[in-house]
């Protein structure tokens, strides 16, 4: 049965004493019917041990404050998953702040103690910028989950198990196509001499063996699955609130799972690239920001209305045809027409909603986060810094909301006249810089 369990090389001396003394006594050695519940006892007496080796796993789970009942019960059941989707959090907080660094509201509400930004009082309203931080918190978790599958730190997960062509995309299956035709087609023109009776299609064919899909590939399938269970189990509700938050949660899994990227290692003597070892990997989160940032945007406002009743419908404004006119005078601007279309989840699938799937909802009109609200957990923009020549959101104009701003003479330690020297290390000066900033009244 289980005997792989009685090896232990490092405590070896220890446990045979404690079966001396407990098992051969009490139970008659190994010979008869009591060898068989010396096994066991010393199969016990090694699980005691290992538990008591490992560390508190509640007292693991309760350093993070907010989580609820049943995150809890899955961290219980999983922690170095869930410590993993932590850290999945914790970036998507660092994403959200290097894309809205120039914003009026620049995420920095969500950097919460408890290192849980579903803490914050933004979370719990309808804003645009509440649903980019749901989305990017989702994709954050399901972003760092499958990385950790990949790197081997997870007990619950490995390299994604669908090796092979079947279970990808078919942007990913085209994409490994043309990789796979390019490298055979370049093998093809390295070998001008080519043996007798052999044809290009032969050749080919016999290079072909070469390639190799292997590596180990970011495991996004248990990445989505498990940022599901984690945050999804957060919306108990039927509500517009909480239908909107889980759409917002899919959204953010989708710019993951949609932006796989195909990378390849070569090898052979001097990078000949003989042979290609291809794996599927996670994209930059850096690309996720990006792709989400431009979903805020373009995010679709929901239609309150039907509070309770019924799904949710968002406001589609249908775009009104122009026409060409050749008056001098410009035509009065008139209020385009609008259109109730279903929320995607809601049961009906449309051409529309098909495309709705990666874009962000929200319900509530987001306020000018110009003053300072700590029941909105909304800073202000007092003391931020901004740009006096630009006339985009990070000029003085925008950020500071009308107050005014101060110039101030600011001295910092930044390196200079940095040089590399053989081999290896880089040596530089520590240089004083003072420059002038502009911050807001």
């Amino acid at each position: 049965m289980h005997t792989v369990l009685l090896v232990r090389p490092a405590s070896g001396a220890s446990f045979r004493k404690r079966y001396r003394t407990h098992g051969e006594r009490a139970m008659g050695g190994w010979r008869g019917d009591g060898g068989v519940r010396g096994v066991i006892l010393w199969v016990v007496l090694i699980a005691l041990e290992r538990a008591e080796s490992l560390p508190d796993v509640r007292a693991t789970c309760r350093t993070v404050p907010g989580l609820t009942r049943d995150q809890l019960e899955l961290c219980y059941r999983a922690s170095d998953v869930t410590a993993a989707a932590i850290e999945g959090l914790e970036l998507g907080v660092r994403e959200c702040q290097y894309q809205f660094q120039w914003h009026r509201w620049n995420c920095s509400s969500l950097s919460t103690k408890s290192r849980n930004p579903h803490t914050s009082s933004m979370l719990k309203r309808g804003y645009r910028e509440s649903a980019f931080a749901y989305a990017i918190a989702a994709a954050g978790v399901t972003h760092s989950v499958a990385r950790a599958c990949a790197q081997g730190r997870l007990i619950s997960c490995g390299c994604d198990p669908s090796v092979n062509r079947k279970g990808m995309s078919k942007s990913l299956r085209e994409s490994l196509e043309k990789e796979k035709l390019r490298f055979l087609d370049a093998i093809a023109e390295s070998n001008s001499v080519f043996e007798e009776g052999d044809s290009l299609r032969k050749l080919k064919a016999k290079q072909a063996s070469r390639w190799k899909w292997g590596g180990c590939s970011h495991n996004m399938a248990f990445g989505v699955e498990f940022s599901e269970l984690f945050l999804d189990s957060r919306e108990k509700g039927a509500d517009i609130q909480s239908q909107i938050n889980l759409h917002n949660n899919r959204a953010g899994r989708r710019s993951v799972s949609n932006n796989m990227q195909v990378r390849c290692k070569c090898h052979g003597m001097s990078g000949s690239c003989q042979l290609k070892t291809c794996w599927k990997s996670a994209p930059d989160f850096r690309v996720v920001g990006r792709v989400l940032k431009q979903q805020y945007r373009r995010a679709i406002l929901v239609d309150q209305s039907n509070l309770g009743n019924g799904p949710p419908m968002i406001v589609y404004r249908k775009p009104k045809k122009r026409k060409h006119v050749s008056n001098l005078r410009p035509p009065r601007r008139q209020p385009r027409e609008q259109q109730l279309v279903t929320l995607p989840g809601s049961g009906l699938t449309g051409g529309r909603n098909r495309k709705l799937e990666n874009a962000l909802f929200y319900y509530q009109r987001s306020p000018n986060f110009c003053e300072r609200d700590q029941v909105s957990d909304i800073p202000g923009t007092i003391g931020r810094r901004c740009n006096r020549t630009s006339s985009g959101s990070e000029g003085c104009a925008s950020m500071c909301c009308g107050r005014g701003y101060n110039l101030i003479r600011e001295k910092r330690i930044d390196r200079c006249n940095c040089k590399f020297h053989w081999c290896c290390f880089v040596e530089c000066d520590d240089c004083e810089i003072e420059e002038w900033i502009s911050v807001c009244n």
